[in-house]
């Protein structure tokens, strides 16, 4: 009787006032890249643990120290009152998304192992899983693109600290422009000249509307599953050679932004991403995206359009060209600095507008 007392007891208070804190070395990572996580516990009260152990859930996208199973499982024996152990162990992004670290249960009894009590300690980390980068040729874009080519003033901007030289006074030159010392010695109006600064930029427009997957495109079960796991696949890898294409933009100084028709994981409307050489919020969108179409195939384009947004060249990235695309580009072609479409399969639009569309192999390193 007083042995069941004590390990009563014992079990019971054994998980009180013990604290779990998680700090991951790094949130974002592309897919095959490793991480750390720094862990540490702390028994705060006079009662110790001879043991205590630690399951961390893992799934398709994480695993931790390539260990197999649902769970990653960490033992300790004998934590002392008011006793802090740290450790850190690894863990491998394995395909692209957003996982949750989630929740850790933490779980000990009495020192004869014949009872135990489980409490979950849940974390709010996330870790974004980048798609895989894949090696890539991209063209020098700099002589052919028409940075800026629209706006007031050419779609130029202008450093006020640069004056490169003064001109006669036109009609509509604005009173900060005015060089008051040089129009005084002349006699004349003579306004400044600045520097123009061309911003270059780029927004890629991601169409999922050719990745979508249909529940019931075959009767046959086996035939249904190779074909969800085809749809899957190909979508992977149109967004790997879109995710390293980017990141080859941005090493060469390239300002790249995002917009799309899909949804994300919890099935929201992607974003407009405004064009950055800081590709975080870009590559977050990556691994948020999904297969399910949240508009219609190009009114994302035409909201922005029609907002203002769009004053740099667009790469439009989808499985196919399509009617729908071949429309809206005869549409807006003259109204926009440039269109260019990358496809995965050759349709009779793409042909039409040969000289804007390219395979996306062709950004390919064979």
């Amino acid at each position: 009787m007083f042995l069941f007392v004590i390990i009563t007891l014992w079990k019971n208070a054994s998980l009180n006032n013990v604290i779990l804190n998680l700090r991951l070395s790094k949130s974002r990572l592309f897919a095959d890249e490793d991480f750390r996580i720094d862990a540490s516990i702390i028994n705060d009260k006079w009662l110790p643990l001879i043991w205590i152990e630690m399951c961390f859930p893992q799934n398709e996208g994480i695993c931790y120290e390539n260990s197999l199973g649902e769970f990653y499982t960490v033992r300790f024996l004998w934590l002392l009152w008011f006793q802090k152990v740290e450790w850190s162990f690894n863990g491998k992004g394995l395909q692209r998304g957003v996982y949750p670290i989630g929740q850790v249960t933490l779980r000990s009894g009495d020192g004869f192992r014949f009872s135990e009590k489980e409490k979950i300690y849940s974390s709010d980390e996330k870790v974004y899983v980048y798609p895989r980068l894949v090696p890539v040729h991209i063209s020098d874009l700099r002589p052919s693109m028409e940075w800026g080519a629209r706006g007031r003033k050419g779609g130029l901007l202008e450093d006020p600290l640069m004056v490169i030289g003064i001109r006669e006074y036109q009609a509509g030159d604005e009173l900060k422009r005015f060089n008051w010392n040089a129009s005084a010695r002349t006699g004349k109006l003579l306004t400044n000249v600045y520097q123009p600064v061309v911003l270059e930029q780029l927004v890629f427009y991601i169409d999922v509307d050719g990745f979508v997957i249909y529940e019931n495109a075959y009767e046959n079960p086996e035939e249904q599953k190779a074909y969800v796991m085809e749809k899957k696949e190909a979508f992977e890898r149109f967004l790997s050679v879109i995710a390293s294409i980017a990141v080859k933009y941005t090493e060469r100084g390239i300002g790249i932004g995002f917009a799309s028709n899909g949804s994300n994981y919890y099935g929201q409307k992607m974003p407009y991403v405004l064009p950055s050489t800081e590709l975080m919020n870009f590559l977050d969108q990556l691994a948020l995206i999904t297969q399910r179409v949240h508009v219609s195939k190009i009114m994302p384009l035409d909201e922005m359009f029609c907002q203002g947004r769009i004053s740099m060249p667009v790469f439009i990235f989808c499985n196919q060209v399509t009617k729908a695309h071949y429309m809206w580009y005869q549409k807006n072609k003259e109204k926009m600095p440039e269109i260019c479409f990358y496809y995965n399969i050759e349709t009779e639009y793409s042909e039409k507008i040969a000289s804007k569309s390219k395979p996306m192999d062709t950004f390919l390193i064979s």
